[in-house]
């Protein structure tokens, strides 16, 4: 009996120790946490947000408390977007349970361009751009014949060579017309699986009519309306309009891609929200999904000549505003830019009973020194239309004061097909 006794002391003693063990190693084990809680920035400057301690199977969740002065992406790269302060909270998630780790305090300041050395050439100032008026042909404001010599291409970085004074054509009149002797291409249907709307997505594309595998095609991404979706440029002809300029020799041979940028679960056309603002923020939210899950989708599915020289994105009315958010966001990824009567969105406004912050200011809306003269960006808008209004005009004005080379033009009409054919003619014959 004693024996056992002495058996039992001796199990509680060992379970005591390595059950303090256990306790020790728990109370001892290093938290998760931030290692710079104060961040300075300039607008226009990323940041990470670097944690110490990291658990290996947990995840890490990043929210700007102001998106439109920082945001940050899934992985914590910060943006500064505009001038103010913002936080962004860190959380972890850990099998079902979430907690917070902290916070980074985040300062945006302007960013200021250092002056010129004495003996630095200074780029010359862009020309100042003529607006049509209704009654006459379009004119476009040049492009700057030339970068500042002072300035490099960042390594490896291809750069399309816009045209210095591209020439407005009037739309020709069988544009959007089946041809005889003209080959079209397929358009095809797919999907793709969207993470940020946790569903299959729907895109259309048109694939040239001798496609091959054994070549590699540039791309065009064409973005759709406020109230449309991936069948809004097929219903505009856009396959006979592109069939038509390959045929004329006035386009590439290109693989044009038509995607639902309604960035949410609920992205049929014609909703019944269209001017909620969940709705307007849903296309914003496309920036993400087009550069995480379509674009790598499309270069994985098909024959693509990748860079910034093979890539283009355009936009109709929302659309444009897409295009102008992706392509000011993701200069290093895409050469070419066309937003046809763009959206209210860029800067603040109020219209429609719908107020936004805008995804830029004046000051923030444009490019890095080394795109400013290799990027292709052409805006145009009609005469008469009442929808965007003068809004077209605003962000060329901003780019043009923020020395952004661009096309700027006007034509008559609305907000309407006869306007946007003509501005993707008049984009697509200087593309790639």
């Amino acid at each position: 009996m004693k024996e056992m006794t002495g058996v039992i002391a001796v199990t509680l003693v060992v379970s005591v120790l390595f059950s303090g063990n256990s306790l020790i190693t728990a109370k001892t084990e290093k938290k998760t946490g931030i290692k710079t809680k104060k961040v300075t920035m300039n607008t226009g400057q990323k940041k990470s947000i670097k944690l110490k301690n990291k658990k290996k199977k947990a995840k890490y969740l990043f929210q700007s408390s102001k998106t439109k002065i920082v945001k940050v992406s899934k992985k914590g790269l910060m943006t500064a977007v505009k001038v103010g302060k913002a936080k962004v909270t860190v959380k972890e998630k850990l099998g079902k349970k979430t907690k917070k780790i902290g916070t980074v305090s985040v300062i945006v300041k302007k960013a200021v361009r250092p002056a010129p050395s004495p003996d630095q050439k200074v780029t010359p100032a862009p020309v100042t751009p003529t607006v049509t008026p209704a009654n006459e042909k379009p004119t476009v404001s040049p492009l700057a014949p030339t970068a500042d010599p002072g300035q490099t291409e960042p390594p490896q970085t291809p750069t399309p060579k816009p045209p210095v004074n591209p020439e407005i054509k009037d739309t020709p009149a069988k544009l959007d017309s089946t041809q005889s002797g003209v080959k079209y291409g397929k358009v095809v249907k797919r999907q793709y699986y969207s993470p940020i709307t946790e569903k299959n997505r729907n895109v259309n594309v048109i694939l040239p009519e001798d496609y091959s595998e054994e070549k590699k095609y540039p791309v065009i991404y064409l973005f759709h309306g406020g109230m449309g979706d991936e069948n809004d440029w097929i219903n505009g002809k856009v396959q006979n309009m592109v069939g038509n300029m390959i045929a004329s020799g006035e386009a590439k041979e290109m693989i044009v891609v038509m995607p639902n940028c309604r960035c949410r679960e609920n992205d049929v056309a014609n909703p019944s929200d269209g001017f909620a603002p969940e709705h307007v923020h849903s296309f914003d939210k496309f920036l993400e999904d087009f550069r995480d899950n379509l674009m790598p989708y499309i270069e994985s599915t098909y024959s693509v000549a990748t860079g910034r020289d093979n890539t283009a994105i355009a936009g109709l009315s929302m659309g444009g505003r897409v295009a102008l958010n992706i392509g000011i966001s993701l200069p290093d990824q895409v050469g070419y830019i066309g937003a046809f009567s763009p959206a209210y969105g860029i800067f603040p406004y109020t219209n429609n009973g719908l107020t936004e912050e805008g995804l830029f200011t004046e000051e923030t809306f444009t490019l890095p020194d080394h795109y400013k003269n290799s990027t292709y960006l052409l805006i145009n808008n009609g005469n008469q239309d009442g929808m965007v209004k003068e809004e077209p005009q605003r962000y060329h004005n901003a780019l043009e004061a923020n020395g952004v080379h661009h096309t700027f033009y006007t034509l008559d009409g609305g907000h309407d097909w006869v306007v946007w054919k003509n501005g993707f003619y008049n984009f697509a014959r200087y593309l790639f």
